[in-house]
């Protein structure tokens, strides 16, 4: 989207009819870093939020909330400066990106004052000046005259308004309807494209952890198969050590004693290399278990979705036994609804879409004598069938709930699957493993074709 000084102008009218006589209650900074300003009018409220340096810069009229930040001084200032004031009006000039609101108060012996808040919405250049009078009250940015020959904005300094483009740009055929209902969806597309970016950072660094994980692991098992092959040679030293005593009456009698000797070091060799065997047996086989948490989480990191990736990190910091930092409150996560299909037959299909709600699903939601699936040797989500009446399960409805766990499973894309089910009673949490990792047993079998919650609600 590209702004230019028609639609400036266009919504410095839209925001003058909405904004004209409002008090300004506040300015802050909104938890994703803008500058707004609160306004209320009677009991309504509304927010102006600002953001100087997206591509292009955008205004948009929100409901939001100012953020638990460290504010920088001009908005400290800003909020000392326009607090209690009346906004008498918004205006453009022509030929330019930039807005001017202008402040007003009176105390109450009578004294009036004003003040004019200039937006020069510039792409890459963009600044918000405070004026009182002709004088800089403060900026967003300020420079020198040593910084910038052509113009200088400093607290105290006179204000001078930026040049006119030599070329002002003019839309050929400029968008119907509200700019404020524009901006605001270029402001949600910014929204949805930085969120996208910073989940691939975020996924990016969970799949580097829990490849170093399975790296380190493999080495380990390396390890293990090598102390292994030596223990498996020990059956070599008992017999050279067998031989030596056999062969001792062919020696002189000086060589025997050494003889001896050598023989004491290879049955010693003997049984601690078969006392090391139970050891490593054990090793190899927590090592495997952690190598199919690091599988499940793998997956999991794949399919999360944005509001779930904060459990993937849960889940591999408790594995990586690292301590996590308290999110803030202003980040904490909402509770949704679960994700869940209602048959025909009377049956509620419940599916975990990430580590902690599969243990939320199963340990706390799921009654003992529920059914719980899962996609058979394979990483996939906890699916819970349970019914009011406590009743017979319909054959269609388990045929149901396998098909769900199966696609929500990393066979997800095969023309089959496998698929267990057992009673949730039989289903415990695997000892100090993440969240959603378990061990069950009366398991039955099913095989079926993986289907989702859409293909099944459609059906």
């Amino acid at each position: 989207m590209r702004t230019d000084w028609v639609l400036i102008a266009r919504l410095a009218r839209e925001l003058e009819e909405r904004l004209r006589g409002d008090r300004v209650q506040d300015a802050g900074l909104l938890p994703d870093g803008r500058t707004a300003l609160v306004f209320r009018h009677g009991s309504e409220r509304c927010v102006l939020a600002i953001d100087l340096f997206s591509s292009p810069p955008i205004v948009t009229l929100e409901d939001d909330e100012l953020g638990i930040l460290e504010e920088p001084g001009f908005v400290r200032t800003l909020a000392r400066s326009l607090k209690g004031m009346t906004l008498a009006g918004v205006a453009s000039r022509r030929f330019d990106r930039l807005l001017r609101f202008r402040f007003s108060a009176r105390s109450r012996f009578g004294v009036g004052e004003e003040l004019e808040l200039y937006l020069e919405l510039v792409p890459r250049f963009g600044n918000m000046v405070l004026v009182k009078g002709e004088t800089v009250v403060g900026a967003h940015k300020e420079f020198t005259p040593a910084e910038n020959p052509r113009r200088a904005v400093a607290a105290g300094s006179p204000y001078a308004l930026p040049p006119l483009p030599e070329n002002p740009r003019t839309i050929d055929d400029p968008p119907e309807g509200s700019v404020l209902d524009l901006l605001a969806r270029a402001r949600d597309e910014q929204a949805r494209n930085a969120q996208n970016a910073r989940d691939v950072r975020r996924r990016e660094a969970l799949l580097r952890r829990l490849s170093d994980r399975e790296r380190k692991l493999r080495d380990e098992l390396t390890g293990l198969s090598g102390k292994r092959a030596g223990a498996a040679r020990r059956e070599d030293m008992r017999a050279q050590g067998e031989s030596i005593y056999a062969t001792l009456h062919t020696l002189a009698q000086d060589e025997r004693e050494a003889a001896k000797e050598r023989a004491g070091k290879l049955f010693a060799e003997y049984k601690k290399l078969g006392s090391s065997l139970p050891h490593i047996a054990e090793r190899e086989r927590v090592v495997a278990g952690a190598l199919q948490i690091v599988d499940t989480l793998r997956w999991e990191a794949e399919r999360a979705g944005s509001e779930d990736l904060q459990d993937v990190e849960t889940a591999v910091d408790e594995m990586q036994r690292r301590r996590r930092v308290a999110p803030r409150p202003t980040a904490r996560k909402r509770k949704r609804r679960m994700l869940e299909l209602r048959t025909p037959g009377g049956s509620r299909i419940v599916v975990g879409r990430s580590p902690v709600e599969n243990a939320e699903l199963t340990f706390h939601l799921a009654r003992p004598d529920d059914l719980w699936f899962h996609a058979q040797g394979v990483p996939g989500a906890h699916v819970i069938l349970s019914r009011d009446d406590r009743g017979r399960v319909p054959d269609e409805d388990l045929r149901a709930a396998a098909s769900l766990a199966a696609f929500y499973s990393k066979a997800q894309t095969a023309a089959s699957a496998a698929v267990d089910y057992t009673l949730r009673k039989h289903v415990r949490k695997q000892r100090a493993a993440p969240p959603g990792l378990v061990w069950y047993t009366h398991a039955r079998t099913i095989v079926t074709h993986p289907q989702s919650v859409e293909a099944l609600e459609k059906a």
